[in-house]
């Protein structure tokens, strides 16, 4: 698969931004909750209109295994060594 310049800038353009996503909802300072009517975890948010809120793990099985997943995704297509041996098109 050949990629032209302007693919190869986009997928760069992608890549920042998942790992900007990636980067805010890792933070210790981001928690990210599921409203649902089971524990999933021990930690758990009450809110003001009675339903309660689990906390998600972010690292493993949730759906944000995906965000890890498509960054990993677009930088073996970024490889160097693989952009290089496929040669550019403009």
């Amino acid at each position: 698969m050949k990629l032209t310049k302007k693919q190869i800038s986009s997928l760069y353009y992608v890549l920042r931004n998942l790992e900007r996503a990636r980067d805010y909802l890792m933070s210790k300072d981001t928690a990210v909750c599921h409203k649902g009517t089971f524990a999933s975890t021990t930690l758990h948010y009450s809110r003001a209109d009675g339903s309660t809120l689990y906390e998600v793990e972010k690292t493993y099985g949730s759906d944000l295994t995906g965000l890890f997943n498509g960054i990993e995704s677009i930088k073996s297509l970024l490889n160097p060594v693989a952009i290089n041996s496929q040669g550019l098109e403009d």
